[in-house]
């Protein structure tokens, strides 16, 4: 499959196989519950062909040395974790995916949402171990827990604009480039509960090896419960950002876990 993950998203979203789910809360098993807008419906992939699909491309031998894996984990996933691992455990075998679709007057915005989850061993078995020893204590809720990223200041939108071209570059893929617009780094919030989630959030222009370009939101997220990880990616059009952000965020920080 070497068509762009825009393309197939969207593939996804007008494809059968998703089951209804108007609801203004999004349920993730094992994690909790996120409180949303409820004019936002909520629509469960789980059983879509596209998730298949997705499992298969990034099981590929080579796949996380490719620029485009390279592109989602600096976007969307935790320094240290490995979404693209060359040997099982896969972390994409517990995807689960949905669609968040919002209808007002101006319009309707619809938005993916990815949930991942598993253990340290599933996200850092390759590689990536004191990246593990500092995500083991990111979630505490006393002074033991870090309150910056690897203890390093906070990067800048021209510093990771610079990084991700470096590194693009290094992957030998000049067809492919990533234009930074909006871009708030990985940090922890503390939640109405009391405990912690780390986030960032990005808003960039992607443009293909065709040459076509497409906006993206990517909002990410990164919660613990007990010994698992829960990683939500959520992307979108900028137009679906302003329009779900606000909503998505409040969900975030009020998550009604289910073991409370």
């Amino acid at each position: 499959m070497k068509k762009l993950r825009n393309i197939v998203l969207a593939a996804a979203l007008l494809m059968g196989g998703w089951q209804a789910a108007m609801a203004e809360d999004l349920t993730i098993a094992g994690l909790g519950t996120l409180p949303l807008d409820s004019r936002i419906s909520i629509t469960d992939g789980k059983d879509n062909v596209m998730v298949d699909l997705f499992k298969k491309e990034t099981k590929k031998m080579g796949y996380g040395k490719t620029a485009r894996a390279l592109m989602w984990s600096m976007l969307a996933v935790p320094p240290g974790m490995n979404l693209y691992p060359e040997k099982a455990p896969y972390p994409y075998d517990s995807l689960h995916l949905y669609q968040l679709v919002k209808r007002t007057v101006s319009g309707t915005y619809t938005a993916a949402v990815f949930v991942f989850s598993g253990t340290e061993d599933d996200f850092f078995h390759e590689g990536g171990r004191k990246a593990a020893l500092f995500w083991r204590d990111a979630f505490r809720e006393d002074a033991g827990r870090p309150t910056s990223l690897f203890g390093m200041p906070k990067i800048s939108t021209a510093e990771f604009q610079g990084f991700l071209d470096e590194m693009m570059k290094e992957k030998g893929d000049g067809s492919r480039a990533v234009k930074i617009l909006t871009f708030n780094p990985w940090h922890a919030f503390r939640d109405g509960d009391g405990t912690y989630h780390w986030s960032q959030e990005a808003k960039v222009i992607i443009t293909n090896e065709k040459g076509l370009s497409y906006p993206l939101w990517v909002y990410t997220s990164l919660y613990k419960e007990g010994n698992r990880y829960y990683l939500i990616e959520v992307n979108g059009s900028h137009e679906a950002a302003d329009a779900l952000g606000d909503s998505l965020v409040y969900g975030l920080y009020q998550l009604k876990r289910s073991s409370k």
